[in-house]
């Protein structure tokens, strides 16, 4: 019975001082790959300790700044890229190895600084706020990988005349971030996977449910950070390749491609194809709520039917992105916000007469 003690005991202290060897390796790992900052970047905090002993180690950051300066070739200014979160934490844990947990608390916000001798621009600050932004990275750092990505409640505060939908509100979001440093010109130096289960956007006072999106960056890394931080003006946009954007609106199926080809931070430019599709329902929906006379849904439906004649029930419209404004054809997509707010309110007031009607 003394052995059988003894064993038990020698047993549990062999795995106590491996679970805290293992402990100890992680918490030295985790402190050198965050003091091993990218060149030109530095990171400042209020606080930092290791946690979790003896089962996962925990890096826990309060108060996190990183600030990331690139001087641009051929000009003496600078371009910082600067991060703030309330806290940071990072763990490892021997049920996940070949990964690095990484929650971002929030507030957060990014900052970018153009700075030149002979002026200098407005910053450009992106505020988050919300639950934190759960991430799993891969141990070591490579040249190529991807990262999983998720974020139960986000709202996203862009700057005053950034966008002209107003702020987001994501729910639910989840998704892989994929880079390749090695990339060739066939290849893409990132990618984005992402899939919301509700879109709000505050300024149009309406939701997009089940988006997804798939976003890719083309060619080498070198091409990709000349587009970024050309060697005259301000940073730009790359070229972005919207390779598929679908949501549901109402009844509304929508799909979207098309790409981004430059302009400024805040003035991007691009063309996109927009697929709309089942709008016959959608068209019959509003005359019934009362947004659209039935004489406005006729003709509606007639000209759409001409339009849409080679491909009955799947509206195509094109979209064009100029300087930071999305417009269909000549108009601009903010003229049609009066559209979504009427069909929101109708939808409410359908919602509630509904409610009160009496049961049969």
């Amino acid at each position: 019975m003394k052995k059988k003690l003894l064993s038990v005991a020698v047993g549990a202290g062999g795995c106590f001082l491996v679970l805290s060897g293992y402990w100890w390796a992680s918490a030295q790992y985790l402190q050198k790959q965050a003091d091993n900052m990218p060149s030109g970047c530095q990171a400042h905090y209020s606080s930092r300790a290791v946690n979790g002993w003896p089962w996962y180690a925990q890096l826990d950051t309060q108060n996190m700044r990183m600030v990331c300066t690139l001087l641009l070739a051929a000009r003496s200014s600078a371009f910082q890229i600067i991060y703030a979160a309330a806290r940071v934490t990072a763990d490892t844990a021997f049920w996940r190895p070949f990964f690095v947990h990484v929650r971002l608390i929030s507030p957060m916000v990014m900052e970018t600084l153009h700075n030149e001798q002979e002026g200098e621009d407005a910053p450009v600050v992106l505020r988050m706020e919300g639950d934190p932004i759960e991430l799993d990275l891969p141990l070591s750092r490579k040249a190529a990988g991807h990262a999983v990505f998720q974020a139960p409640f986000l709202h996203v505060l862009f700057p005053a005349g950034a966008s002209h939908m107003g702020d987001m509100v994501l729910q639910n979001v989840r998704g892989k971030a994929f880079w390749n440093m090695r990339a060739t010109q066939e290849q893409s130096t990132a990618a984005v996977f992402v899939k919301a289960q509700r879109w709000g956007i505050t300024g149009w006072q309406t939701v997009l449910e089940h988006v997804q999106a798939a976003i890719a960056i083309p060619g080498p890394t070198t091409n990709v950070r000349e587009s970024i931080f050309p060697s005259s003006g301000a940073a730009a946009w790359p070229d972005v390749l919207v390779q598929r954007f679908t949501a549901h609106w109402r009844d509304l199926n929508l799909n979207m491609t098309g790409q981004v080809r430059g302009g400024e931070l805040l003035h991007p430019t691009g063309d996109f194809w927009l697929s709309v599709a089942n709008w016959q329902p959608f068209l019959e929906n509003l005359r019934r709520e009362g947004t659209l006379s039935a004489q406005e849904a006729t003709g509606m439906a007639t000209m759409l039917a001409r339009v849409t004649r080679e491909q009955p029930g799947n509206l195509q419209m094109p979209l064009m992105l100029r300087n930071g404004t999305m417009q269909l054809g000549t108009l601009p997509v903010s003229a049609l916000q009066p559209v979504f707010q009427a069909a929101r309110h109708a939808a409410q007031e359908t919602a509630a007469q509904a409610g009160h009607a009496p049961a049969n």
